[in-house]
């Protein structure tokens, strides 16, 4: 899959900033299945490869929103775009924020 990852850097130290961006693309780039001792970390590329375009964007987006939350608590997807490529490959442009922490 090819992304690009828009992260804000409101509220992050340069080297914050840097470490998260490096962590976002490990992330976003591991097939589920793939990390021993994390079989659920990763996309399901499989599971999403022979959808209906519609239906592969949002089981995508899915997946980028749940690892995100699960393992990368520092940011939070604001949103998520997709740019139809060639071949019928998806590629999302996804903006992070900083996490909203607290009760509200």
């Amino acid at each position: 899959m090819k992304h690009s990852i828009d992260l804000d850097g409101d509220g992050f130290s340069p080297d914050e900033y840097a470490d998260i961006k490096q962590c976002l693309e490990m992330l976003l780039s591991i097939r589920k299945g793939g990390q021993p001792l994390d079989r659920e970390m990763g996309i399901g590329f499989d599971e999403i490869v022979g959808c209906p375009i519609d239906v592969a964007r949002n089981m995508l987006s899915l997946e980028i929103i749940e690892n995100v939350d699960r393992y990368e608590s520092r940011v939070e997807v604001d949103s998520i775009e997709f740019e139809d490529g060639v071949d019928g490959l998806l590629c999302p442009h996804i903006h992070f924020i900083k996490a909203r922490r607290g009760d509200g």
